[in-house]
């Protein structure tokens, strides 16, 4: 079955909308780079979808096609402000494409195709970048080890403190259990104390001799 023609009107779901112009976005480029290498023509193409977001295509220099439709027409498609502008923005994109090419290369990726003095320039930026992170790695150690000794340090002054505590419970308690423990006679009352003495035992005679004498 052969597809049925589509009717040309505007697309009222959003989400089938932006998937047609996906689609179709994609096609009008392929043909125009077709055109270009079956004709030896100069092709740009410049797309804004509805949201605003640019999408543009061109086998040579965009700013040389359009400096040549200007040259053509007789009319100035932008200021010197704009081209001004238009000129940051590229030099920004090759930059930002520059520093993403140097970031596989320092990952390791793409290094196939660089020569011979690529590969060292890169060979000297990882080992400073190597020399670098393990300076940073042994210092982090360093001052990580220095705290641990500081923190060991200060649990050792806390354990000394709290065995000095307990030592001093014990004796306060065995003082109390051989009875020289100090507490207030009049229970609470302030400064009238009386020293606790263990009960004496007298012992009683029990001779007959003893009797006489008095004790």
């Amino acid at each position: 079955l052969g597809r049925g023609k589509i009717e040309i009107k505007k697309i009222e779901n959003s989400t089938n909308r932006q998937v047609t112009f996906s689609k179709r976005r994609g096609g009008l480029i392929k043909k125009a780079q077709e055109l270009s290498i079956l004709c030896s023509a100069e092709v740009a193409v410049i797309i804004f979808s509805n949201t605003g977001k640019l999408c543009e295509f061109s086998n040579s220099s965009m700013s040389k096609i359009l400096g040549k439709y200007q040259k053509e027409k007789g009319s100035q498609l932008w200021d010197a402000e704009h081209q001004n502008l238009y000129n940051e923005i590229k030099r920004l994109k090759e930059e930002n494409e520059r520093f993403k090419s140097n970031l596989r290369h320092m990952k390791g990726e793409d290094v196939n195709s660089l020569p011979l003095e690529d590969l060292c320039l890169l060979e000297q930026a990882l080992e400073i970048a190597i020399e670098r992170v393990r300076t940073k790695k042994d210092h982090c150690f360093v001052e990580e080890l220095y705290n641990s000794r500081k923190r060991l340090s200060s649990l050792e002054e806390e354990n000394n403190r709290l065995r000095e505590i307990a030592g001093n419970c014990r004796a306060m308690t065995m003082e109390r259990e051989n009875g020289y423990g100090v507490s207030n006679v009049y229970g609470g009352g302030e400064g009238v104390t009386s020293l606790h003495i263990s009960p004496t035992f007298r012992v009683q005679p029990s001779h007959p001799n003893l009797k006489d004498t008095g004790y």
